[in-house]
């Protein structure tokens, strides 16, 4: 079944526990961290000190604990997640090995006619797209590539590739700077 499978949907219960191995986003981990913190710590209040100090606070303890709950499961299902929304075929992905192993030779007209094919059966492909967008700039067709990286933009999913995008940008502005 893969990640995508029942992992991929386990990964919506615990609040934070999405974006972190998804995204590597450093406050979900803060927040998986907190929540993992204070469900310990009420487990130990509830089962095995229960007459310590702290149990009138214990109950306040289990309604936050299960409004963070809550709050972490809508974020996690409001968050766009990249395997769900196209995912690849077989032959797609060893389309997309091929393109990458054509852009690492430096054979570009290889590789975009392997992108094109494969952005033809589906073109919301972001990394397909992005890449293209690559060899566009390695191959000196800048406004081409200036066209994929605004048609990623397009693409909700592309937020996952926002850092890469603005890299391909920045390369892009340096590449048709005077004097490049």
């Amino acid at each position: 079944m893969g990640w995508t499978g029942l992992a991929g949907r386990l990964s919506y219960l615990w609040p934070g526990l999405l974006r972190l191995w998804y995204d590597g986003h450093v406050p979900s981990l803060f927040g998986a961290v907190a929540f993992a913190a204070l469900l310990n710590a009420l487990v130990l209040a509830t089962f095995v000190y229960p007459g310590g100090p702290w149990s009138s606070w214990r109950g306040y303890g289990w309604v936050v604990l299960v409004a963070c709950w809550m709050m972490g499961i809508w974020h996690a299902f409001r968050a766009p997640v990249p395997w769900s929304v196209h995912p690849q075929t077989r032959e797609q992905q060893d389309l997309l090995i091929r393109a990458q192993a054509e852009y690492l030779r430096g054979h570009w007209v290889e590789a975009q006619s392997l992108l094109e094919q494969l952005l033809q059966r589906n073109p919301r492909d972001i990394e397909a797209r992005l890449l293209l967008a690559s060899v566009f700039r390695r191959s000196r067709r800048i406004e081409l590539s200036r066209r994929q990286l605004r048609r990623l933009c397009d693409y909700e999913e592309a937020l996952w590739w926002r850092f890469e995008v603005e890299r391909e940008l920045r390369l892009l502005d340096e590449t048709s700077a005077p004097g490049a």
